[in-house]
């Protein structure tokens, strides 16, 4: 008999995890439930290399027959991080790529795949609901922690806008230090592009950020207002205790939340779906699969925190606070110790060791560019 698979949630998460399974597991049957009534994400989003080589894998998506409208991303570019060179570009391989795009966009295409079954409908309890394995990709505020391994974070704002102009030479994802913490910058499609100005309120205030946010980028009151108001809110980053709830897992947001650096949220929902399927199919246990993927998130965690460590071109009380973090980790020590000693390409490309979503080609770059002074 057939195994069934619900996926509730029409988010990334959830339509990456449909999309996910149907595509690896044809014989099980699978639906995405959503409510309606849930709105998608307004601002523009970017991803790692998972997300688009999935999408060409089981739905043929290319650059040229593109039905979700993304541009490439060809890497990161890290502007004013660190002290010695105003840019560090963390570029992505020739025969790799990650994408911008627009996930209202996005899951419009995925959802008339027709690679599985979708409802309009509002669910309540998911334990109710008859299927072998519940993925429960239903994006909320968390507001009981209880729950949730509350993780170190030198942020815990955000404030979203978008202007309506967009450079299409911009083929990476901007990063930019502020003084109060830093800046995504992300080219959308319809000439638009969207921002996210992130910040410790603690150290912060709402009226400062947003004075900073418009004068460093120079934008008008209507590109950082959606409504009436200033678009921010707080988070914490976070990691659910217990993941697999009996027939129940846990995906997107209700799983776990990290800041945007590096963009690896959609990476990790994959990731997250990859340790799922070995518990599906009973290659691996439940206990495995969540041991697994905690030990992702804190590599995750400690990759992006390392770029804070090495501070940026402000003396600020944020970098000054946010510098100050340790990275305990000895496999993260030891390959950032391998990393400094690659010379070539050659060798970097055969030092084939994944840390979280990186290669030692990821921290050579980062290294190089935090302390080898640019001519």
């Amino acid at each position: 008999m057939k195994k069934k698979i619900i996926v509730l949630g029409r988010g990334n998460a959830g339509c990456f995890t449909a999309l996910h399974f149907s595509h690896y597991l044809p014989d099980c049957t699978v639906e995405l439930i959503y409510d309606p009534d849930v709105p998608p994400e307004k601002v523009g989003q970017a991803s790692l290399l998972e997300a688009p080589e999935l999408l060409w894998k089981a739905l043929g998506i290319n650059w040229y027959d593109n039905p979700i409208n993304a541009t490439n991303k060809l890497g990161i570019l890290y502007e004013n991080w660190g002290k010695k060179n105003k840019y560090i570009f963390h570029g992505f391989n020739f025969k790799s790529t990650g994408m911008h795009y627009d996930p209202k966009k996005l899951q419009e295409v995925i959802l008339k795949c027709g690679l599985f079954k979708v409802t309009r409908k509002h669910i309540s309890d998911p334990h109710k609901l008859d299927a072998d394995f519940i993925f429960d990709c239903r994006g909320k505020k968390i507001n009981d922690y209880s729950k949730y391994h509350v993780l170190d974070n030198p942020l815990n704002a955000v404030i979203l806008g978008q202007s309506n102009e967009s450079d299409p030479r911009q083929l990476w994802t901007r990063a930019v230090a502020t003084p109060d913490g830093w800046t995504f910058v992300i080219p959308n499609t319809q000439n638009t592009t969207s921002y996210g100005y992130l910040y410790n309120d603690t150290i912060t205030s709402l009226k400062e950020a947003t004075a900073n946010f418009k004068k460093i980028f120079k934008l008008a009151k209507h590109n950082y207002y959606l409504g009436d108001k200033v678009n921010n809110f707080k988070f914490k980053n976070y990691l659910a205790k217990e993941p697999i709830q009996d027939n129940v897992i846990l995906s997107g947001n209700r799983l776990f939340f990290l800041e945007p650096l590096e963009s690896t949220a959609v990476g990790a929902y994959l990731q997250w779906a990859r340790f799922c399927y070995d518990y599906i199919v009973g290659a691996a246990t439940k206990e495995t699969t969540v041991s697994l993927f905690k030990d992702n998130i804190r590599k995750i965690q400690n990759f992006i925190y390392w770029h804070y460590i090495n501070g940026s071109a402000y003396n600020t009380p944020f970098w000054k606070k946010a510098s100050k973090y340790k990275i305990k980790d000895k496999e993260f020590h030891s390959i950032l110790s391998s990393a400094k000693k690659l010379s070539t390409w050659k060798s970097i490309h055969e030092a084939n060791r994944l840390y979280g979503q990186w290669l030692p080609d990821s921290f050579k770059i980062w290294q190089d560019g935090i302390n080898v002074q640019k001519r």
